[in-house]
C-alpha cells in the first residue's frame, strides 16, 4: 500500500507556526504526525502540502510517487490520535473515515485515488470528501471513536500531556524501560523509559507518578535536573540542570535549561539559559537568550487572545497560553513576552524590556523593526545548522526564500509594529 498525509483547508488557522513546515510535521507528544502514521502502520508515509514545501517535505519524485498502483491509505495531517488507522486498514477497499465533516482517512483502490489527489494537492479536502461520498463506503466516527485533530495553535498545547500518554504503546515498543540501579536518580511512578546510549548524571529526579517519561537514546539530563511526566526527551537533547514539568515535549538535539511547563519544543532550538517558558510551542532552529522569559496567566485570569496570520484576533477559551515562536525566531537576553504572543518565522527580537504581542515573519529589530533580508537572514541560518551538524540544503533555501515572499504583505509598513513599553530611569 501507499501511505500518504495529507494538509487540508485548516491549515490557515495554524499557518503562524507552520508557514515553513507542513501541519503534519508539528510535534505532539513524542512525534509528528506523519511519523506516528509510519510508526503504526509500519509504513514509510509520504507528505502532501502546499506547493511551496513539497520541494523540501515531499517525495523525491515529487507527486509520481503517490501514483503507484498500489491501494492508497490517507491520513489527515491534523489527526493527532491514530488509534482508528490499523481498523481503516483492515476495512474493505473504498472505505473513507469522516468525522464531524472532516476527511478523517480513507482505504481506496488506485482508480479512486488518482481522482481525488488533484484536490489534495491543493488541500481541497472537502473537494475530495466530496466526491469520495459518491463512490466509496463511507463511516463516521463519533464521541470518543472521533480522533483528536488540531485546529488552532493552541491545541497543541492542550493536547501535549495526553498525547504522550497516547504514544506509551508505541515508545514502549523500542524505549526500554529504565532499570539501572542508581540511588543518584530519584524515581518515582512505574512508566520511565530511556533508550539506549542515554547519559542520566545524578543527583536528578524523574517523577513518572502523574505520566510517562521517554528519554530517548543520546539524550543527556545534567544533575540537579527534575522531569515531571507526562514528558518526552527527544535523541541528542540536553537537558541542563533544568526543572521539565509535565505535558512537555522536546525534539531532537535540543539545549534547555530554567523552567519549561506545558510546552513544545520541535527539535534543533535552544533554551538553554534561566527564564520560564510556560505553555508554548517553538519550532525548530530558535535560540532563546538568557533570563528571557514568558507569562502563560493574565493577572484578571482571563482567556488570551491570540492574533493568526490573514483571520485575525482570536478568543482562544484558554486561561493559560504562553507564546508561539515560529521556526528560525531568536530572541535576545531579557525578553519578556505576554500570554498569546506570536512570533512568526524568521524574526530577529533583541534589545527591548517586552516583545510585541505580534511580529510578523521576518522582522528584525527591538527599538526600531525593519524587514530581514532574506540573504542575510539564510546566511545566519547556515551557520546555526551547521554548528548541530546539519547542511542547509538547496531544497530547504528555497522554501525559505518562498516563505520570505508568500508572508511580506503580513509586514506592510514595518512602522506599524507597536512600539516597545519605555524605558523608565531611576532618579
Amino acid at each position: 500500500m501507499t501511505l500518504i498525509v495529507f494538509e487540508d483547508e485548516q491549515w490557515r488557522t495554524l499557518a503562524v507556526i507552520a508557514q515553513a513546515r507542513p501541519v503534519f510535521e508539528l510535534r505532539c507528544g513524542g512525534y509528528t504526525v506523519r511519523e506516528r502514521a509510519a510508526a503504526v502502520t509500519g509504513m514509510a508515509a509520504l507528505g502532501m502540502a502546499r506547493a511551496h514545501l513539497m520541494g523540501y517535505y515531499g517525495p523525491p519524485d515529487g507527486l509520481a510517487s503517490m501514483y503507484t498502483g498500489e491501494p492508497t491509505v490517507l491520513v489527515n495531517g491534523r489527526c493527532l490520535s491514530l488509534s482508528w488507522l490499523p481498523k481503516l486498514l483492515a476495512e474493505p477497499v473504498n472505505t473513507i473515515y469522516i468525522a464531524d465533516g472532516d476527511l478523517i482517512g480513507a482505504r481506496l483502490t488506485p482508480a479512486l485515488a488518482s481522482a481525488v489527489l488533484y484536490y489534495l494537492r491543493d488541500q481541497q479536502a472537502a473537494d475530495a470528501r466530496d466526491e469520495l461520498i459518491r463512490f466509496a463506503r463511507v463511516v463516521e466516527l463519533c464521541g470518543a471513536d472521533a480522533p483528536a485533530r488540531i485546529v488552532y495553535p493552541w491545541d497543541l498545547i492542550d493536547q501535549s500531556g495526553e498525547q504522550i500518554v497516547r504514544d506509551l504503546a508505541l515508545l514502549r515498543m523500542r524505549l526500554p524501560a529504565y532499570a539501572v540501579h542508581d540511588p543518584s536518580v530519584v524515581r518515582h511512578g512505574q512508566h520511565i523509559f530511556v533508550g539506549p546510549g542515554a547519559r542520566l548524571d545524578g543527583p536528578l529526579v524523574l517523577d513518572a507518578r502523574d505520566g510517562p517519561i521517554f528519554i530517548e537514546g543520546g539524550a543527556h539530563i545534567e544533575p540537579f535536573s527534575f522531569i515531571q511526566g507526562p514528558a518526552y526527551i527527544g535523541a541528542g537533547t540536553l537537558i541542563a540542570s533544568a526543572r521539565i514539568r509535565g505535558e512537555t515535549s522536546i525534539g531532537p538535539v535540543c539545549r534547555v535549561g530554567g523552567e519549561v511547563e506545558a510546552s513544545i519544543i520541535q527539535g534543533y532550538s535552544n533554551k538553554h539559559h534561566d527564564g520560564f517558558l510556560g505553555h508554548s510551542w517553538l519550532g525548530e532552529w530558535v535560540n532563546i537568550g538568557a533570563m528571557t522569559t514568558n507569562s502563560d496567566l493574565k493577572n484578571n485570569y482571563g482567556s488570551v487572545r491570540v492574533a493568526l496570520e490573514g483571520i485575525g484576533q482570536i478568543d482562544s477559551g484558554v486561561i493559560k497560553l504562553g507564546c508561539f515562536l515560529a521556526d528560525h525566531v531568536k530572541l535576545g537576553i531579557g525578553l519578556h513576552l505576554n500570554g498569546g504572543t506570536v512570533i512568526g518565522t524568521a524574526s530577529n527580537i533583541f534589545g527591548v524590556h517586552s516583545a510585541p504581542k505580534t511580529v510578523p515573519p521576518f522582522t528584525w529589530g527591538g527599538e526600531i523593526f525593519r524587514e530581514y533580508r532574506i540573504d542575510r537572514m539564510i546566511s545566519v541560518a547556515r551557520t546555526v545548522m551547521g554548528r548541530r551538524k546539519r547542511e542547509l540544503l538547496p531544497a530547504y533555501e528555497t522554501l525559505l526564500r518562498a516563505v520570505f515572499n508568500l508572508t511580506r504583505p503580513s509586514r506592510g509598513n514595518m512602522s506599524e509594529l507597536p512600539a516597545p513599553m519605555p524605558k523608565v530611569l531611576a532618579l
